[in-house]
Parts: structure tokens; C-alpha cells; sequence
């Protein structure tokens, strides 16, 4: 059995998350640039993925998710209005409370979104089968539950 090195181990895991970070955010920097094509800003993308279609989400709830204070939840919301992409409706339950959910444009600029960002980024083509299989095995292990 081979003798493993926590020395190298750590060296390793360095340049291994290095790689990645740059590449993730390379690619991220890459697709930011095609969103502003369409009109929505970094902080629009945010909120829109975290928008499950045909579910609303009171206005409190949405601070927590996007970890923001209240009045940032009005304003990006208030942005999202002015772009007819959510709309603010009254809760079922209780009519004080305003619920955000996608409008129709919402949920279609939304999928489009996803869409585009889960096309693999070009250079993935260039890998061997071996090292995408290799890759593909490892990323899946990296997933979060």
C-alpha cells in the first residue's frame, strides 16, 4: 500500500481548488457578460433561480433566501415588477402578507436561463473520454446532498 505524503495532500487540494475557482469563475464572468444581453444583472439572476415557478414567496421569506435585508428584497423585487418578470400577489391565508411569484415572462426568461447555463462550457469538449468520466465521477462526489 502506498505511503501517502499530507504535505503534498495539502499541495494538492490547493491547486486542485485553485483550478477549479478560476475556471468556475471564468466561466461565471463569461455568462454574466451574455446575461447583461438580456437585460438582467447579476443580482436579477439570483433572485429569478430562486424563484420556484408557480410557488409564492412572501417578501420576509425571500430576505432569508437571498440574504438580504427587507428593503433589498422591495428593491430588487421592485426591479423584477418594472421588467414584468415576477408579480406580487396577496397570500392565500393571510392578505396582509404579499407573496412574489414569477409571471409568465418570468418563468419562460427563467428557464431559458437555466437552459443556457447548464450547456457545458466548450472546453469540456476537449477532454478524452477517460477524463471526462474521471471528472463526471469526481463531480458527482462533490455534489452537496
Amino acid at each position: 500500500m502506498e505511503e501517502r505524503d499530507p504535505g503534498r495532500d495539502d499541495q494538492l487540494r490547493s491547486e486542485t481548488w485553485k483550478g477549479l475557482y478560476e475556471f468556475f469563475m471564468a466561466e461565471h464572468e463569461r455568462r454574466v457578460e451574455a446575461l447583461t444581453e438580456l437585460g438582467v444583472s447579476p443580482g436579477d439572476l439570483k433572485a429569478l433561480m430562486r424563484l420556484v415557478p408557480d410557488r409564492g414567496e412572501p417578501m420576509r421569506a425571500l430576505a432569508g433566501m437571498w440574504r438580504c435585508d427587507a428593503s433589498t428584497v422591495t428593491w430588487i423585487v421592485d426591479r423584477l415588477e418594472k421588467q414584468g418578470l415576477v408579480e406580487r400577489q396577496a397570500h392565500q391565508t393571510d392578505r396582509r402578507v404579499k407573496v412574489v411569484v414569477l409571471s409568465p415572462r418570468g418563468k419562460q426568461l427563467r428557464t431559458r436561463l437555466l437552459d443556457d447555463f447548464y450547456q457545458p462550457p466548450a472546453i469540456l469538449s476537449e477532454l478524452s473520454g477517460a477524463d471526462l468520466e474521471a471528472l463526471h465521477r469526481l463531480s458527482t462526489r462533490l455534489r452537496p446532498d
